[in-house]
């Protein structure tokens, strides 16, 4: 079962003030289904849960449910694999072309604040990869990895381990630094470029 989403047609016919409660309609679900495993989109730019909101990783645990997380990666952007200064070019239909992060501004804030980790880590995509997975795997131990590829060399990357195993200060560092790039995007809008804008008083 998916974790806590919501509905893609919402954003384009909907502001966000009459969009369902899409925690509500998950523990709804959840209830009825009572899912072995979870499907969850988690990665280091993943802010962390409102104190009101239960965490999905501990809800899931207290639940007797595994976690299968998909988009460790950040669809790339927690690789260092895009250039601010050269537009990646996505084919017609590609959903990057409707997110704010795959703009030149984000790029460039994605691409300065993983500096810190590249400096700690390792500058390559095939370095920050499996650092990445491994900081995913670190959240919880119900839980396992859904990477995505398009080539055979992301296939390897993504099943390398890190150079090193992970410490508790490496995790602490990556959310810590992940964290303020993430801040940082939230503050220059919506990820949606197409997404309703709330109602204005």
């Amino acid at each position: 079962m998916r974790g806590p989403h919501r509905f893609a047609t919402d954003r384009l016919t909907l502001v966000k003030e009459q969009r369902e409660d899409k925690y509500a309609r998950f523990r709804h679900l959840f209830a009825r289904v009572r899912p072995d495993y979870l499907a969850v989109r988690f990665n280091a730019l993943t802010p962390a849960p409102l104190p009101s909101r239960d965490d999905i990783f501990t809800f899931a645990a207290d639940h007797g449910a595994s976690v299968l997380i998909n988009k460790p990666l950040a669809q790339g952007l927690l690789t260092g694999k895009y250039d601010p200064t050269h537009s990646p070019f996505f084919g017609p239909g590609d959903h990057r072309l409707r997110k704010a992060w795959f703009t030149p501004q984000a790029l460039r804030i994605v691409h300065d604040g993983l500096q810190p980790i590249q400096a700690r880590f390792g500058a390559t995509p095939g370095e920050l990869a499996p650092v990445m997975i491994a900081y995913c795997l670190h959240r919880a131990s119900n839980s396992a990895v859904l990477a995505g590829f398009t080539t055979p060399e992301q296939v390897g990357q993504n099943l390398t381990p890190p150079a090193h195993t992970l410490t508790a200060d490496d995790v602490a560092f990556i959310r810590d630094t992940v964290s303020t790039i993430q801040q940082r995007l939230d503050a220059t809008g919506e990820v949606f470029l197409d997404e309703l804008p709330e109602v204005q008083p």
